[in-house]
């Protein structure tokens, strides 16, 4: 997740706060919040980033120079990644890099990483200094890629803290002024990073992991939100609660800001072993990864990683040969694709889970928003075609949609169940004269009989399926 391979250093410390299954005591926010609880998209002046028409965007979070030479040309890497159906390469490092994206049909972030300046331990004259240093690095990616209409924007910073965002401000200031249209592209730490408080330096800079996107969003004002989060992966798929209940979490309180602000959130999840005891990589985690954000209204999705650096099971392997992971991250990124397509002309309105845990066993977990009922009405799941094994609790995230084009809405249902498919049935609402579902395999949205709604549809462990109602 950083830059360059040293900064690797940052993955590790994160890395053992997961591990130790969220024990690190977090302090209590202060009484005066350190941003604006009434500041809005408009009183802060923000212009979310809009993707080419029809862009979906579905990348390797891999920096190409750095990471991927080692393993493959970068010519033969980048055709791979069309061929596991990415619409973006992983992060390119200069203009002829972009060119062979470029040839593969690709867009591409040409990677900047400007300077990480850590504005607690500056003095005046020394911060101003080292914003004009960051402002010169961007405009001179800018002036190298000006002609290169595939580079989507500028890759500036991994896993900021609060105390990184003045020097991020003007980079992105920097790019909206002599670069409109391109993305400022920052990705944000998840929320299980360390707090002000907690028994560890702090890698948020804030009290809370929605304080640090408040700020985030206020004294940044970026064009999008990204953040990553692991937790299905270091959660053994869901069996330990205590940290999965973090995916979620933090899923909710991304979607939140980003609604709030009407920016556009992306997605990372984990595509190999990044723990050292880690299981391998599966469809149904392939799968988790990429359905629920979707529910939750993500406009774009990564994965971490495409090669294997210091790793295991990853979509390429030490020899730079395809692995059975690469196959499962080509089913998944097909089936995203279709989905994610249709939503981009769709808004989230509303979102929710069924009961995921026992209260019993997990006491002291934190509630999620249930689900909604206003398309998908009386929601059910059954384990059995032949009717038994009926389960009212029945693992299910479901979010709902209106339309940024029409009068129509959708839905799309999940199952949170790693190990049961589940056929889900659910009631026509009164006011819906068709329901369409859209097809994971070609994007086609086929009109369904009352028959059909009547019958159900299967969803395997992970997988969902996206209605629309008109």
């Amino acid at each position: 997740m950083s830059t360059s391979l040293k900064s690797l250093s940052i993955i590790l410390t994160w890395l053992a706060l997961a591990s130790a299954s969220l024990g690190t005591a977090v302090a209590q926010e202060p009484e005066q919040p350190s941003y604006d609880p009434n500041a809005t998209a408009e009183s802060l002046g923000l212009e979310p980033w809009k993707a080419p028409e029809g862009l979906f965007p579905l990348f390797p979070w891999d920096h190409l120079a750095s990471w991927g030479a080692q393993y493959q040309p970068l010519d033969q890497g980048i055709a791979s990644m069309a061929e596991c159906d990415f619409t973006m390469s992983a992060f390119v490092g200069t203009p002829e890099t972009a060119e062979i994206a470029r040839k593969n049909n690709l867009y591409c972030i040409y990677d900047v990483g400007i300077e990480r300046i850590d504005q607690r331990k500056l003095s005046e004259e020394e911060l101003n200094a080292a914003l004009d240093r960051v402002e010169e690095t961007v405009l001179k990616a800018i002036e190298e890629t000006r002609d290169m209409p595939n580079v989507l924007g500028f890759g500036l910073m991994d896993e900021p803290g609060a105390y990184n965002f003045k020097g991020l401000a003007r980079a992105v200031d920097t790019i909206k002024k002599h670069a409109p249209g391109k993305l400022a592209y920052i990705n944000l730490y998840p929320g299980y990073a360390s707090t002000v408080g907690a028994d560890a330096d702090s890698q948020l800079g804030a009290y809370s992991f929605e304080e640090y996107l408040e700020r985030y969003v206020q004294d940044v004002k970026p064009q999008f939100i990204s953040y990553d989060n692991y937790m299905i992966e270091y959660s053994e798929d869901t069996r330990d609660w205590n940290q999965a209940i973090v995916f979620f979490t933090d899923l909710f309180t991304v979607r939140k800001i980003a609604l709030k602000y009407d920016l556009p959130f992306w997605h990372i999840g984990s595509s190999l072993c990044i723990m050292s005891n880690s299981s391998a990589p599966s469809p149904t985690r392939f799968a988790y990864q990429a359905y629920a954000p979707l529910c939750a209204g993500a406009k774009g999705l990564t994965w971490f990683l495409y090669y294997p650096l210091s790793w295991r099971e990853s979509p390429i392997d030490k020899n730079g040969n395809k692995t059975l992971t690469w196959n499962y991250m080509k089913q998944i990124n097909d089936q995203a694709l279709a989905l994610g397509k249709t939503l981009l002309d769709y808004r989230s309105t509303e979102f929710g889970v069924t009961q995921l845990f026992s209260e019993e066993k997990y006491p002291n977990l934190p509630k999620l928003p249930q689900c909604p009922n206003n398309l998908l009405v009386n929601l059910k799941g059954t384990y059995s075609g032949r009717g038994q094994y009926e389960n009212q609790d029945a693992k299910f995230m479901v979010g709902e949609f209106e339309s940024l084009k029409d009068n129509s809405r959708a839905a799309m249902v999940v199952n949170l169940d790693v190990e049961r498919s589940v056929l889900a049935n659910f009631e026509k609402p009164e006011d819906a004269k068709t329901i369409l579902q859209v097809s994971p395999v070609d994007a086609q949205a086929r009109e369904l009989t009352d028959e059909d709604v009547a019958q159900g549809f299967w969803l395997l462990p992970g997988h969902g399926a996206l209605f629309i109602f008109k």
